[in-house]
């Protein structure tokens, strides 16, 4: 059995077109549209009998309609950042329970913002734990850490012998533990806000996530969870194309493994 990714969305905290900006990568999109244009970050996994939802940014809702999904299992937490967690509330209208998987202080922080009554009557939390598996069949997660503060994690993904790594906060510098897990990986998916390295230190840029790339062995790289700071999609495409199995994600790109 494979592992399905939908990408339901594939910007960072500000979307694109970001809001009141005027800059061209933002008016490009709201000409253009098509693949210029990003919602926040969501992806879908479909593993064997179990669908799993990583990030409810806050227009989650047009993206579940969008895209039709019509079966979830379970929805997973990453961060507790509005732009990734904000939509959380939509799913009190969800028919038929869920599970909720989110480590203990990241939960305690969506709870204390976000969570509802009728949340709580939905959803059964089910807590991860750094190097943890959780397994669903002959499918399992681990999550592993990418920041401290405020909490941010990965997930390695393993369906039989593949594995896809997701990292969609991403700081330039790893812990060795997540080099390890992103060893010889089939996937290695990871948040590329800018295009060269940014200054702050706070983010992975697509050229350190290239090398990242060739450091772990990665089979192919996605970049995903980008802002209008960074190229535009069909200029990120084509610097792209001229590297062996490395693909810009979009917004309602498929995915299968």
């Amino acid at each position: 059995m494979a592992i399905e990714i939908l990408f339901l969305g594939t910007g960072s905290a500000e979307g694109i077109p970001a809001i009141n900006c005027t800059c061209e990568h933002c008016r490009r999109a709201r000409r253009e549209n098509g693949k210029l244009a990003r919602e926040r970050e969501a992806v879908l996994f479909s593993l064997p009998g179990y669908d799993l939802l990583v990030g409810t940014p806050p227009e989650i809702r047009s993206l579940i309609n969008k895209y039709e999904v019509k079966r979830l299992d379970g929805i997973l937490a990453t961060n507790a950042d509005y732009g990734y967690i904000g939509g959380i509330k939509e799913f009190e209208y969800w028919h038929g329970p869920l599970d909720f998987l989110a480590e203990e202080n990241l939960f305690t922080l969506i709870k204390q913002e976000l969570w509802t009554d009728r949340l709580e009557k939905l959803m059964f939390h089910i807590p991860y734990y750094l190097g943890a598996s959780i397994y669903f069949g002959a499918s399992s997660i681990i999550a592993f850490a990418l920041r401290r503060e405020p909490p941010s994690f990965g997930l390695s993904i393993k369906e039989g012998e593949r594995r896809v790594i997701y990292a969609p906060d991403a700081p330039p510098v790893f812990t060795n533990y997540a080099r390890r897990l992103m060893q010889c990986c089939d996937i290695l998916i990871v948040g590329t806000p800018v295009f060269e390295p940014d200054e702050t230190k706070q983010h992975l840029s697509v050229e350190e996530a290239l090398k990242l790339k060739d450091e772990v062995k990665a089979r192919q790289l996605v970049l995903t969870s980008i802002t209008h700071h960074n190229k535009p999609h069909d200029e990120l495409e084509e610097w792209a194309n001229k590297f062996q199995n490395v693909k810009v994600a979009y917004d309602g790109l498929k995915l299968s493994l």
